[in-house]
């Protein structure tokens, strides 16, 4: 039995119609071809609702005998109620059985023959009438560690913690001091500010921004802030409540928007809700049954044995489903997301969503879009968060109604396994094929993507430890120069919003935490790199397709990775009227060698953006091009 005998393949219309995710109440056609030297009596599709586990079964029809193969098609209608669907195949020979279903739980695309029950390909169900807002799908993000990207004015250092230490020289490296059990017992301030952020906002324009992402701003004892003390007062060393409006206002002229990053899944001990350490003017949970605060925490053995998120005791975790908290966060009038709103805040990234549920989420989204309909949520989530399983249970972030958008880490790991040799470029073209079959359109180009942020090391510092030792150091230096190009340049054509973590322009290093989140390096930056990316912010700023064009991912070679955006008839991917443009991205991640690639594409010229001298002519639909070593490209046709 040869493994091409019985074929379907999910990126192909021809077997699965439409593409990927499916709108509720809407039908899917699937069809399978089965080699006729085999007797098949009857071929039938199983198809599981993921929600219930429950499984249907349905005969398809043999509708066409072509080329020694017998094809079979059914068409299936989606539920009402958004959820994924799975399905494979089964075909009842007249001398036994066997199924058909995906390589691996983790790709989609062709399938291979089983004698079991086989993984099962996924068709994500959900509500069309849910729309992600357009801005976000067109937007260009800037993240920053508040206290690490500029000061302003004169630092009041009585303002900090009292376990802080300020430093005194912005080119210090940060550090964490430890007792003997590992815990942080002095916090380090550089006193980056809101009006540092407010000065700077000419520069975050130039690099093409149109949306910041804040790390946590509430008042809190950390320098990262995910300990919360207060969610209605900012922290006092990085401003006030009426610098965050300003930097609202001030940004706003300049269209670009805010994100606050949400903690909602934990405070911190030292708050005035937990209150353990007594600093507070409250009655904390920590210090009292009889807090207003004691039924949003669980404890085991009051009051020291507690949860806490990862088990750090400086994180006591909240009872999302506590229905006064809801209301303290949500829905009373000096709610936090309402107090905020007033100020207008309108965006937020959610902090370890996955520990959030599903209706606390929905319920904030809710209250977002009521107050501004433009407003989105982003969530904190590491895996494919079609099929997310957390706490024994699917999320169902989007189906419609609970996110907008979330960091895309998967797009990370491909990209970064890619380049250190791990993958080829085919895995890769499968792997983002199967995320967009995944993914609504709507939120495939909502996602948040991005090389570098403050739970990972920096791009830089992750590129240079894939390299051999035996490279020198001059060498090691411009390959990855050519690299973080190449993959940035990858960032700002793909679909989703690129997100640039502050400092990876300026050639900031850094290792685990808390080395990747060093001061921005002012009056030291790379300026070459620091021009590249104000130019790929040009780009996407100036070409639509880009932005919201269509997308198809290819693999010419095992060291070529590419894809075309492009914008025909005068409609975009999500059907808005833009002018006709066609762009395509190549990458050679090959270190030493040359190689040549042939591609078929649209008859004409073709324009290397970075260089305009560079013209390539199409000769009966083809392109043929050398790409260097490390080399990446991207193509524009000319009209």
């Amino acid at each position: 039995m040869r493994q091409n005998d019985v074929y379907h393949n999910s990126f192909e219309q021809s077997y699965r119609e439409p593409f990927g995710a499916a709108p509720k109440g809407s039908n899917v056609t699937l069809t399978i071809d089965v080699h006729n030297h085999f007797q098949v009596s009857h071929v039938m599709l199983h198809y599981i609702l993921d929600r219930t586990d429950d499984e249907r079964i349905k005969e398809m029809d043999l509708y066409s005998e072509e080329h020694h193969y017998n094809s079979y098609e059914t068409t299936i209608k989606m539920p009402d109620d958004p959820q994924l669907i799975w399905y494979f195949f089964q075909i009842i020979l007249e001398d036994g059985t066997m199924y058909y279903g995906r390589e691996n739980i983790f790709e989609s695309g062709e399938g291979k023959i089983y004698d079991h029950i086989p993984p099962s390909w996924q068709i994500t169900v959900y509500d069309h009438e849910y729309e992600t807002p357009d801005w976000f799908k067109n937007a260009t993000m800037y993240q920053i560690f508040p206290d690490r990207f500029y000061a302003a004015g004169e630092i009041d250092s009585s303002k900090a913690p009292k376990t802080s230490l300020m430093h005194s020289h912005w080119e210090n490296d940060p550090i964490y001091i430890r007792n003997e059990r590992g815990e942080v017992i002095r916090w380090d301030f550089f006193g980056g500010n809101l009006q540092g952020i407010i000065e700077k906002l000419d520069y975050i324009q130039s690099l093409g921004v149109t949306v910041i992402y804040l790390n946590p701003i509430f008042e809190a004892e950390s320098n990262h802030r995910y300990d919360t003390g207060d969610y209605h007062t900012v922290d006092r060393l990085l401003g006030s409540k009426e610098d965050l409006e300003l930097l609202i206002k001030e940004a706003a002229d300049r269209d670009i928007e805010i994100m606050l990053d949400g903690v909602f899944s934990h405070t911190g001990s030292n708050s005035i809700y937990f209150n353990r350490e007594g600093q507070y003017d409250s009655l904390g949970a920590y210090q009292s049954k009889e807090s207003r605060y004691y039924p949003w925490y669980k404890f085991y053995n009051y009051p020291d044995d507690y949860e806490a998120w990862w088990g750090v005791g400086t994180l006591p975790t909240l009872n999302k489903e506590n229905q006064d908290y809801q209301n303290f966060l949500i829905h009373n009038e000096d709610s936090v997301i309402k107090t905020w709103q007033k100020s207008g805040m309108k965006h937020w990234r959610l902090d370890v969503a996955d520990e959030l549920t599903d209706d606390l989420i929905s319920q904030l989204n809710t209250q977002l879009k009521k107050h501004d309909p433009s407003s989105v949520l982003l969530g904190e989530v590491w895996e494919d968060a079609s099929n997310k399983t957390s706490y024994g249970k699917r999320r169902d972030y989007f189906l419609g109604g609970v996110l907008d958008s979330v960091m895309n880490y998967p797009l990370r790991k491909i990209m970064l396994d890619f380049i250190k040799g791990d993958i080829d470029a085919h895995y890769v073209d499968r792997r983002l094929t199967t995320l967009s079959e995944h993914y609504p359109k709507q939120y495939f180009y909502a996602l948040m993507n991005m090389l570098s942020s403050h739970d990972v090391e920096r791009i830089k510092t992750m590129l240079e430890g894939y390299l051999p030792d035996h490279y020198s150091q001059k060498h090691k230096s411009d390959l990855v120069d050519r690299q973080v190009k190449a993959l940035s340049l990858w960032l700002y054509a793909f679909p989703g919003v690129p997100s640039l973590y502050y400092g990876d322009e300026a050639g900031l290093t850094g290792g685990a935490d808390p080395d990747n989140r060093k001061p921005y390096p002012w009056d030291r930056e790379d300026q070459d790199l620091l021009s590249w990316y104000k130019k790929i912010g040009k780009w996407r700023r100036e070409h639509n397709a880009l932005r919201t064009g269509h997308w198809k991912s290819f693999a010419f070679h095992g060291d070529i990775y590419g894809f075309e955006r492009w914008i025909t008839n005068g409609v975009d991917a999500f059907g808005e009227k833009v002018s006709d443009e066609q762009l395509i991205y190549l990458m050679n991640r090959n270190h030493h060698e040359k190689i040549s690639v042939s591609l078929d594409i649209s008859k004409g010229k073709w324009q290397h953006l970075e260089n305009k001298r560079r013209i390539f002519k199409a000769k009966k639909g083809n392109l043929s091009l050398d790409l260097e070593p490390g080399e990446s490209m991207l193509l524009r046709h000319m009209q």
